[in-house]
């Protein structure tokens, strides 16, 4: 059964999830945490009333007009008012989670996370539309159950402005992800909110959950607004959108997605695989989150993935590995050989999947950062010109140069062993540049490994946020990497900055790439590693930014 639907956007209240009213005990002791963030002394009880009365007076309002508030607005105009506008607008967002709690227990339906994740794999565009005064509560409950990533959007009344039955809502969804709304169907549980939005939007089908708890249908309060399907659990969806083609993306790029984005995101590898094909790029670099239990069946994977960055599979963390100093760089024999074995695992995965490379991570001169921690805390608070700075900077580098020689030693045995383990497989080791000074290696080590053996069996891993991150706090140019080796790059990995923080979309930060567009072999694999709370559209608008300065090309 064809219905010409490509995409599916859900509500969530009533919908993906139902509430429970909390009890009177539960009420007050959830007020009571609010009035201890507003350091005052009146009695809960009283003061749950006057909250409810005046959301109940807001809730009116914003029917009315189908305008939401955000957080800060609404609890300095409508909840507290008579309150400090500084304490209560600074703290607006705490406090509303905490009244939402106060009022209703949120559980989300045990078929939920099912239905979600099926339809995705059936080849469905997934979004989600919601009234809602948090901006946060709806993108946490996902973020808890690995379902982020199945949705291209979550556009919520608090953050728009906007809520239904205005139909602006639901079109902002379809604009920001680039479908006709005539392709679309929605998913609510109110005929005069959720059926009216659909409709005034031009959306091709709305459907309506029932009470799971009852077989009784609602009643339209307005003749038309009756849906064209009713269902009594999600569940239901699935005769009503069977299989189709998955989604072909518009532009497919020559470049890969690290699964840096996609845990936490899905709850499979092969979903986070899928939404990177949909976004547009050909390939996904397997990170160093990546354990055994997801790469099952590993097989499949074979030709979709360009490089693996050990420690992967990860059954033991790559911070764990560097807690224990079971690094290639330790200088005590058992740990040295710990950290071996791991890439040499890294390495057999690589060549069972046809991986090009493994992205090395070459250990370190000492772990504590304590001190570089003491430094970006001056470069953040602006007094990277001050006395203290420059104490500190240069305690740091008499420290490595203290510490590096008996490390270094170690890293060129373990590199030794690696490079006559990965001979035979096929696979070239990459060695990244990394973000602490402390690692290594600097300039000078990376040109001493790289000396280790020939081009096509060790490269350069060029990190443009870590480099960039030891340019801004005073130690080595962005550019004395890739004029020195620009060569030898076999791998980058982009992503933005904002200050020093990294791993941001292209173009969402303040990174300049005009370096990386001159120095940057063509042959290079590009890989996007950005953290998993940049969204599908920062994501898809990085790739623009990429491909708009001839870094990487569209295919």
């Amino acid at each position: 059964m064809k219905n010409g639907i490509s995409t599916i956007l859900f509500d969530m209240g009533g919908t993906l999830r139902g509430s429970k009213k909390r009890t009177r005990e539960d009420r007050i002791l959830y007020t009571r945490q609010i009035l201890e963030i507003l350091k005052a002394g009146n009695d809960p009880g009283e003061f749950s009333l006057i909250l409810a009365r005046r959301l109940a007076a807001y809730r009116k309002w914003a029917r009315e007009t189908m305008i939401e508030l955000n957080e800060a607005d609404l609890w300095t105009r409508w909840m507290l008012p008579e309150w400090p506008e500084d304490l209560v607008r600074s703290n607006a967002v705490k406090l509303n989670l905490l009244w939402r709690e106060a009022i209703g227990e949120r559980i989300v339906f045990p078929e939920t996370a099912e239905v979600i994740k099926e339809l995705f794999r059936r080849g469905y565009r997934l979004g989600l539309v919601s009234n809602t005064t948090s901006s946060v509560e709806t993108p946490n409950v996902f973020k808890k159950l690995r379902l982020t990533g199945y949705f291209e959007t979550m556009v919520l009344s608090a953050v728009v402005g906007k809520r239904k039955p205005d139909p602006r809502i639901l079109l902002e969804a379809t604009t920001i992800m680039g479908v006709d709304p005539s392709e679309c169907a929605y998913v609510g549980d109110i005929p005069e909110r959720d059926v009216a939005a659909a409709r005034l939007a031009g959306f091709k089908l709305a459907v309506l959950i029932t009470n799971p708890k009852t077989d009784r249908k609602p009643r339209p309060l307005v003749e038309g607004l009756e849906p064209d399907h009713w269902i009594t659990n999600l569940k239901d969806l699935f005769p009503h959108f069977p299989p189709r083609p998955a989604p072909k993306p518009a532009i497919r790029y020559e470049a890969s997605l690290s699964s840096m984005w996609g845990i936490g995101n899905f709850q499979s590898l092969e979903d986070f695989l899928e939404a990177a094909r949909r976004l547009g790029f050909e390939y996904v670099e397997l990170n160093h989150q990546v354990d055994s239990s997801m790469l099952e069946g590993v097989g499949r994977l074979r030709n979709k993935i360009s490089s693996v960055h050990e420690p992967c599979p990860a059954d033991i963390s790559a911070t764990e590995y560097k807690n224990r100093d079971w690094l290639i760089s330790s200088t005590i024999e058992e740990y040295r050989a710990k950290g071996v074995r791991s890439i040499k695992r890294s390495l057999d995965l690589a060549h069972e999947i046809n991986a090009k490379y493994i992205v090395v991570h070459a250990g370190n001169v000492q772990q504590d950062h304590s001190m570089e921690d003491r430094l970006r805390m001056l470069f953040v608070r602006g007094e990277k010109a001050s006395q203290a700075y420059a104490d500190i900077m240069n305690e740091l580098i008499e420290k490595r140069r203290r510490l590096e020689s008996a490390r270094f030693k170690a890293l060129k045995r373990s590199i030794q062993e690696l490079l006559d383990y990965a001979k035979p497989l096929g696979v070239q080791l990459g060695l990244e540049n990394r973000s602490h000074f402390l690692e290594i290696p600097v300039p000078e080590e990376l040109n001493e490994l790289l000396a280790m053996a020939e081009p096509a069996r060790i490269g350069f891993i060029f990190d443009v946020g870590h480099a960039e991150a030891l340019d801004r706090l005073g130690f080595y140019p962005t550019d004395t990497w890739l004029k020195r080796f620009g060569e030898r790059i076999i791998g980058v990995h982009i992503h933005d900055m904002d200050g020093l923080d990294d791993h941001i979309a292209p173009g969402a930060g303040d990174l300049d790439y005009r370096d990386l567009t001159t120095y940057l072999p063509v042959k290079a694999r590009k890989v996007v590693e950005v953290q998993n709370q940049n969204s599908y559209q920062q994501i898809r608008s990085g790739l623009v930014v990429l491909h708009q300065s001839g870094i990487i090309s569209q295919k």
